[in-house]
């Protein structure tokens, strides 16, 4: 029986309770004050694992005074306290009707729009120990070649400290802006089984305790990588994150599914020898102040598990991000660096090396999208952003991103593929919503010719 049946009877039963469960991984301002104040040594749980948990955001919260605040944290926490109180509704509804003319340019962290145009509809509402969200979306020219969708759903059980869900949602482990490694927004949301710790404050033994606060998350999906097959397999991932000391975070990760495989030569019979491959990812951030600039740097690799913990030929993402703010605004800049190239550039190649070769961007994909990087294999991306918010809800964002990519072609010669683009975001509210209207302007190089486009992206959203 699909998802949303059992969700719709979920809100007939369901009764009012403190809070929903969790914040999504669709809005990048929300995110940029709760860096600040973890910045600030305000939130002290683990902040780069998202759906994040609220429960312990608020406990930090309401430990804290906000005349105790200096001047440039007080818009994150005016900021944070007020998604909270929204978040304590019982019930919420909302419509939102969005635009995209490009939709497969490159999205980070935030709302993905995975079609030409869409209405996404949903209703939730929560209990005591039961959650439940219900998202039927509409769209036109989808990616996934889906035109009615579940995405955003989920039923949701607090079983002690530990929440269970049911659920169709997107991710982003890790602390990357732009380009999240093993687990992102890149694909479409899978349905799945996840269960996290719902509180992450230490619990035990003195002698464990440098482990900090920390957060356990386990998920199960079905994975479908191609949109020409309605063939489905297995797809699971766990992350684990901690805090051990003041303005620190790190997390080890690992994913695996079906499809994921490592082939190598046995060097008895000179034949090909396949097995299932395990992926894994280490990431750090390390958040402290520079001459009173609230500043952080982060990291995160990823690469095929052959033993230990540490990835094997990794990818890797690096940057550094800043925050200004007051009573009134907050301003966050980043720069961030990826980085997917490897050695083995083709299965030949690394087969007369006598390396072995994991077929990552043939099968770690769902519905024809990497489930991790958004740049494909061989490549490296830069990007220079900003997102600015205001009290009375004015905000933009600006972002210059470059990539690059190897690319083979029928004679299997690698050729680079060059992309500049420049996107410019605004939002306000309007009609009693909220609107967002962004534009891009993007060059693209390949095989010595050059073109260049522009892409409008607008929605506009409701909520009663």
């Amino acid at each position: 029986m699909k998802l949303n049946v059992y969700l719709s009877a979920l809100v007939v039963v369901a009764a009012p309770a403190f809070a929903s469960p969790w914040i999504e991984s669709d809005d990048p301002l929300l995110r940029a004050s709760i860096e600040m104040l973890f910045n600030q040594g305000v939130i002290k749980q683990p902040v780069n694992s998202y759906p994040l948990m609220w429960q312990g955001i608020a406990r930090d919260l309401n430990a804290i005074e906000a005349s105790s605040l200096p001047a440039q944290s007080q818009f994150a926490y005016q900021h944070v306290k007020h998604a909270l109180a929204n978040a304590k509704q019982s019930t919420s509804s909302g419509i939102r009707i969005n635009y995209n003319g490009a939709p497969e340019l490159q999205q980070s962290f935030g709302k993905r729009d995975q079609q030409k145009s869409g209405i996404n509809s949903y209703g939730a509402i929560t209990g005591n120990r039961v959650s439940a969200k219900v998202s039927v979306n509409y769209a036109d020219e989808a990616l996934d070649d889906e035109y009615t969708n579940y995405h955003g759903s989920y039923l949701a059980v607090l079983m002690g400290n530990w929440s269970v869900s049911a659920e169709q949602v997107s991710h982003w482990w890790g602390p990357s802006n732009d380009n999240a490694l093993l687990l992102s927004n890149n694909a479409s949301p899978m349905k799945g089984l996840r269960v996290n710790r719902a509180n992450t404050q230490y619990v035990g033994p003195s002698w464990l305790s440098f482990i900090g606060n920390w957060q356990l998350t386990g998920i199960y999906a079905k994975q479908k990588p191609h949109l020409n097959s309605s063939e489905k397999g297995n797809y699971w991932a766990v992350r684990f994150a901690s805090t051990p000391l003041a303005g620190l975070e790190i997390a080890f990760s690992s994913a695996g599914s079906d499809y994921l495989t490592s082939t190598e030569i046995d060097p008895n019979s000179l034949e090909l020898r396949t097995s299932k491959q395990r992926l894994t990812s280490l990431d750090a951030k390390y958040s402290t102040s520079i001459a009173n600039l609230p500043i952080a740097f982060y990291t995160e690799l990823m690469g095929k598990n052959d033993s230990g913990i540490a990835p094997s030929d990794p990818f890797y993402t690096v940057g550094v991000e800043s925050f200004f703010g007051d009573q009134k605004q907050l301003l966050k800049t980043y720069f961030e660096y990826s980085n997917t190239q490897q050695d083995c550039k083709a299965l030949i190649s690394c087969n007369e090396a006598n390396e072995s070769f994991t077929n990552y961007d043939q099968a770690y994909i769902h519905k024809g999208h990497l489930i991790g990087s958004a740049t494909p294999l061989q490549s490296k991306s830069a990007v220079l952003g900003a997102h600015y918010h205001t009290m009375n809800g004015y905000a933009g964002y600006a972002k210059l991103r470059w990539s690059q990519s190897e690319m083979l072609d029928l004679t299997q010669t690698p050729e680079t593929f060059e992309r500049l683009q420049l996107e410019l975001g605004y939002q306000q509210a309007i009609f009693s919503g909220l609107w967002k209207i962004s534009g891009s302007v993007y060059k693209d190089e390949f095989s010595d010719e050059s073109d260049t486009n522009s892409a409008l992206k607008t929605s506009w959203e409701y909520r009663f």
